[in-house]
């Protein structure tokens, strides 16, 4: 067996191959990719992915009340599709300014899992300095003035997020989810940005 590191942007990547006795080399990865599906787009600001019942946001510009608008859209498809409940993991990468005060308050309505059923939501903040510690206390501010038991947590890298997401994702919705696809996944969406590809 080897065991191989690779560092990313988003933490470290762990890889293990097993060598069987007639030297086929296989992966703990899944045989085929894991189908991740294209929810949502605007060009230069975001995109929203979905895989199994979990939403991938990626976010590189500011957030304005007509795009939140459209995520509170995703987040009612979202609990139609998937009434056991719901997830979401969003990336916002370095320098994407901070949504606009009335992004803000339509966002604040997501916090509450009452309206957006989520079972469990992550924010990686893709970045550093004062931007990172400015978003951070923005994200809390938001989350305080929203009321519920949402499990809401923010990071700086999928390591992080990994340690804890999958297994409350599936005590809070029954689905489970394949740590190394997880993270595959996500590695997926953040690579992709919000390109329209």
């Amino acid at each position: 067996m080897s065991i191989v590191t690779r560092f990313s942007r988003l933490g470290p990547l762990t890889l293990v191959a097993v060598v069987s006795s007639n030297r086929r080399v296989t992966s703990g990865r899944p045989s085929r990719p894991p189908r991740v599906e294209l929810l949502e787009l605007d060009v230069d600001r975001f995109r929203y992915s979905g895989y199994r019942n979990v939403s991938i946001g990626v976010w590189t510009q500011q957030a304005t009340l007509e795009a939140a608008q459209r995520i509170t859209r995703l987040s009612q498809r979202m609990i139609k599709l998937h009434p056991g409940g719901h997830s979401n993991v969003v990336f916002i990468l370095d320098g994407a300014p901070a949504p606009t005060p009335e992004a803000q308050q339509e966002f604040s309505g997501l916090y509450d899992e009452r309206n957006s059923r989520l079972a469990c939501m992550a924010i990686i903040v893709d970045g550093g300095g004062f931007w990172a510690s400015r978003m951070r206390s923005m994200i809390t501010g938001m989350r305080l003035s929203s009321p519920g038991s949402l499990k809401l947590r923010v990071h700086e890298n999928v390591g992080e997020l990994l340690a804890w997401f999958p297994a409350e994702h599936a005590e809070r919705t029954g689905v489970a989810l394949d740590p190394i696809a997880f993270r595959e996944v996500l590695q997926l969406c953040h690579d992709n940005g919000t390109r329209d590809a």
